[in-house]
């Protein structure tokens, strides 16, 4: 009896460059390599079925020094061009920060081969290879000193703050700002890890102003509550990535979509490095959802993500 003829697999690892290259294209290559860059590929994927999905609603969820390096204009143009609905944040390294360029006072390129202490004298701070005078947090005061004023004299939660805050940022290149002007709300549960925190503390000792955390999971549940489907996009993991996958289940929802990018690893048990794989097991994330995990710096890959959506 004649065998009949082995099947052959057909591979389509192959990832394809060109001149004048969009960064769409580059993506859409990218998903038929292997390893991060498919993933990556999949990220876009994953992201335009969210904005094809009219019942999503899109949350960004960050956390890490990503305005300080340079990514402050990308969650600008995420927000305005209505990538995302709501934004997930840290008090410090994201809205701190924010403010901090909003008042006048910029990060800049520096090196992480340099001498600390002498940084110290000089009044500069360093994060990895970027150098912050450490006048920006004396400017953040006093700008804040003249905005807390003007603000409802009550308890609120950081989202309510911020939306009220960001009424009286004039730099348009504010994530505060965009997110107000946008409607697109800010929740930051873990505010009171800040300056931005401490300095709300500070003025409330002796005014009205003042803000509950824990609020904020009303807040939260108060969108949550509604039958949507939702999606995250999660850049570092941390707090803001635990707060979202950690209310959706209490009002029996789930995410339909996620895309994780994260520079930890899930081995050492800790949750920025956890996969979304895992969060199944907990419910967190839907058992048929949409998925990817991508092991990356944020700052490589986050704007090649957003870029390809333009």
């Amino acid at each position: 009896m004649k065998r009949k003829k082995a099947e052959t697999r057909r591979y389509t690892n192959r990832t394809t460059i060109w001149s004048n290259m969009t960064t769409k294209e580059l993506m859409k290559e990218m998903a038929h390599s292997g390893f991060n860059g498919k993933r990556l590929g999949e990220a876009q994927e994953i992201y335009k079925k969210m904005l094809d999905d009219k019942n999503c609603v899109k949350i960004l969820s960050a956390s890490g020094a990503l305005v300080a390096a340079g990514m402050r204009n990308i969650f600008v143009k995420t927000i305005e061009e209505g990538l995302i609905d709501v934004l997930v944040a840290t008090g410090g390294s994201i809205l701190t920060h924010d403010l901090i360029e909003a008042f006048g006072i910029r990060h800049e390129q520096g090196t992480d081969k340099i001498d600390d202490v002498e940084l110290q004298k000089k009044g500069i701070d360093r994060i990895h290879d970027v150098l912050l005078p450490n006048k920006g947090y004396v400017v953040l005061e006093r700008e804040l000193r003249k905005i807390f004023p003007l603000l409802p004299q009550e308890r609120m939660a950081p989202s309510t703050f911020l939306k009220h805050l960001g009424k009286y940022i004039k730099d348009d290149k504010s994530i505060i700002r965009a997110a107000y002007e946008n409607n697109v709300p800010i929740f930051c549960p873990s505010i009171t890890d800040s300056i931005l925190g401490f300095q709300l503390w500070m003025y409330s000792q002796h005014h009205e102003l003042k803000i509950d955390p824990q609020l904020e999971i009303k807040e939260f549940l108060d969108m949550a509550w509604k039958k949507k489907n939702y999606g995250l996009i999660i850049l570092g993991g941390g707090v803001p990535k635990h707060f979202v996958a950690g209310m959706l289940p209490v009002t029996g929802n789930n995410l339909k979509y996620a895309i994780q990018i994260t520079s930890d690893v899930p081995q050492f048990g800790g949750l920025s490095g956890a996969t979304l794989q895992e969060a199944k097991s907990w419910g967190k994330v839907a058992p048929d959802a949409l998925i990817t995990d991508i092991i990356c710096d944020a700052t490589i890959a986050f704007p090649l993500l957003i870029s390809s959506l333009l």
